[in-house]
């Protein structure tokens, strides 16, 4: 049955019931306006350039529904496929009515003149669809059917054969084991007994200390013995050293000072006076 009014004065008419100045005046403004640089967006989305025939023409078919999901991200053409529906236009009268570019239209009609076949690429990267299901019920069953047994035998030995397997001790193993236990703790008691007493730690401690005051002063004694002899003798010191020597010099309390006195002494002291001076020397020493 055909209808009395022209589908275009329908889709319009739904479309815009109240149309206002900024609403195209008709479908073929609308059509101009709205849809078709929606169309044009949507192939160089989808093909990304225009230099294959299959861009050019793709064909859209407005009753496809992959193809109404694609331009259905769109706002007008989401409008015209839901005014489809609302007025009911079967798919002849679709057909018939989208007549425009990037339509089925489009690239009939250039097949039709051109005398080419289009060849539709789009799903050529897409394999047959594989029912996953079917083999993850396979895998499922080939699991449960699969079962393995293990056997683990476990031996528990009892207290009295064990000990029965154990060798028989002889007496004289027994008194050799007496003995030794005896001869232990003995030497435990006298490592606990044997404590030193307080008075002798603290004699013992003070001994360690002397002597090794004792051996510091021997062995300043030495150092300072040598770098004397190496500044009689004129030889040249480090300036830290010829410091340290001018305080020591200064200072008489110090052994350093004294060491170097005696030696100015017995230097410049007159040769009669030499005796004396070594006792004095050896007596100071002493």
């Amino acid at each position: 049955m055909k209808r009395q009014v022209p589908l275009a004065h329908l889709l319009y008419n739904h479309l815009y019931p109240h149309p206002t100045p900024n609403d195209p005046p008709s479908f073929s403004a609308h059509l101009a306006r709205n849809l078709v640089p929606e169309v044009r967006i949507e192939v160089a989305t989808f093909y990304g350039d225009l230099n294959s025939a299959e861009a050019r023409y793709p064909g859209l078919n407005y009753c496809h529904p992959p193809h109404r999901m694609r331009l259905g991200r769109f706002k007008h053409h989401k409008r015209l496929f839901d005014a489809f529906d609302d007025l009911g236009l079967t798919y002849n009268e679709i057909q018939d009515f989208c007549c425009w570019e990037g339509t089925k239209w489009a690239r009939e009609r250039y097949e039709k003149d051109e005398g080419v076949k289009v060849v539709d690429t789009t799903g050529d990267e897409i394999g047959p669809f594989v029912d996953r299901r079917e083999l993850r019920a396979g895998e499922e069953t080939r699991r449960q059917s699969i079962t393995r047994k293990t056997d683990i035998s476990v031996i528990v030995e009892e207290a009295e054969s064990s000990t029965s397997r154990q060798p028989p001790i002889r007496e004289d193993d027994e008194e050799m084991i007496d003995a030794d236990s005896e001869d232990e703790h003995p030497a435990d008691a006298d490592t606990e007994t044997e404590q030193e007493p307080p008075e002798e730690a603290a004699a013992r401690e003070l001994h360690i200390a002397q002597l090794e005051q004792r051996r510091d002063m021997a062995i300043t004694q030495r150092i300072n013995q040598r770098i004397i002899t190496a500044w009689e003798q004129g030889q040249s010191l480090p300036p830290e050293i010829e410091q340290y020597l001018k305080e020591q010099s200064e200072r008489s309390d110090s052994d350093l000072g004294r060491m170097m006195a005696q030696r100015r002494s017995q230097r410049y002291a007159p040769a009669g006076n030499a005796a004396v001076v070594a006792a004095q020397t050896s007596r100071a020493a002493a």
